[in-house]
């Protein structure tokens, strides 16, 4: 096959997941980016993208425990963040996973009020648009740590043109600041209840990306928050899975499987038993360009490998419905 089929066959592979052999595991995992240094190329971490909306951003990765986390630092008139791309089918991996803490949070912020609408920190995972223009139609289900508002509370943004953007408060100033707390949510099942009046709750199709954000630009004051890797697994044990998405799961995940995302973090951090890799790999529709986070997660195939050069390695590639089936 000469160099010009090999791209043009490139060109045609939406998707391709890198995995290692593990038999008898019981989910299929998905890491979003690993923090892995406390380098910031860009003004973000390797695999994301400075997002900037006003004042003047303060990131840095810091060091808790032996692990990078990000760190985002807010004065009292700032609204930014870091995005990065992720296309995940929720259906079939609906949970999302990540570590977080609050170390001070904006006073009065409340995500009810369009006029105090702060939080110290947000996690943001973007749909694909259901309508034109994209900017104004793409759904965005919203996990935040709100100060005022009641753990549990969902609804829109009351900000102009945020009717997409749908929130569900997961902590607030009734948990201890300084603290870090573990999250496990459905995505699936949340994005259903966001969105129940656009398309039956059903998502068009994989997730496009993720952001992490804080903003304190309407109270005018500060706020600062970490969080640490985020992963999309199929099953976790701190959350019940509906059983028609168990049922959605065991007919279309393959055989092979990844480790549960909590054995997964360890060893690929210091490699010190063998574990589990499954690693995505986007390309854009017609284009033989990878995304972002390829980078990253490439090198995270290659140093496991080092580490245990007698694994075996399987790479699997599929496209997406965007193209005829003639044209795929």
């Amino acid at each position: 096959m000469d160099m010009k089929k090999i791209i043009a066959h490139a060109c045609l592979l939406l998707t391709a997941v890198l995995t290692v052999f593990c038999f008898g595991i019981e989910a299929s995992v998905i890491p979003v980016t690993k923090f892995r240094s406390p380098d910031l190329p860009g003004g973000a971490p390797a695999g994301w993208a400075l997002e900037k909306k006003t004042g003047t951003p303060s990131i840095k990765m810091a060091k808790d425990g032996g692990h990078y986390y990000l760190h985002l630092l807010s004065q009292g008139n700032s609204s930014f963040g870091v995005r990065t791309s992720a296309r995940v089918n929720v259906k079939e991996i609906p949970i999302i996973s990540w570590r977080w803490k609050v170390d001070k949070m904006p006073v009065g912020g409340d995500v009810r009020k369009k006029a105090t609408d702060d939080q110290a920190i947000q996690v943001y995972i973007a749909f694909k648009e259901t309508g034109f223009p994209a900017v104004l139609n793409t759904p965005v289900v919203g996990y935040i740590w709100d100060n005022e508002a009641p753990k549990g509370w969902s609804g829109r943004s009351r900000q102009i043109g945020g009717d997409k953007m749908r929130y569900i408060v997961l902590r607030n100033k009734t948990d201890k600041t300084g603290q870090w707390y573990t999250e496990h949510r459905n995505v699936y099942e949340d994005y259903k209840k966001l969105f129940g009046d656009i398309n039956g709750g059903e998502p068009l199709g994989v997730t496009t990306g993720l952001q992490v954000h804080i903003n304190t630009q309407r109270t005018k004051t500060p706020a600062e928050a970490m969080i640490g890797e985020i992963y999309f697994s199929s099953e976790t044990k701190d959350v019940a899975v509906t059983e028609a998405a168990k049922e959605k799961i065991v007919a279309q995940t393959p055989v092979i499987k990844a480790a549960p995302w909590k054995s997964l973090a360890p060893a690929l951090e210091d490699f010190s038993k063998p574990g589990c890799v499954n690693i995505s790999i986007a390309f854009d529709t017609n284009s033989a360009q990878v995304d972002a986070m390829t980078p990253g997660n490439v090198q995270t195939i290659m140093e496991y490998l080092v580490k245990y050069p007698k694994d075996q390695l399987v790479i699997t590639g599929h496209t997406d419905s965007v193209g005829s089936n003639d044209y795929n």
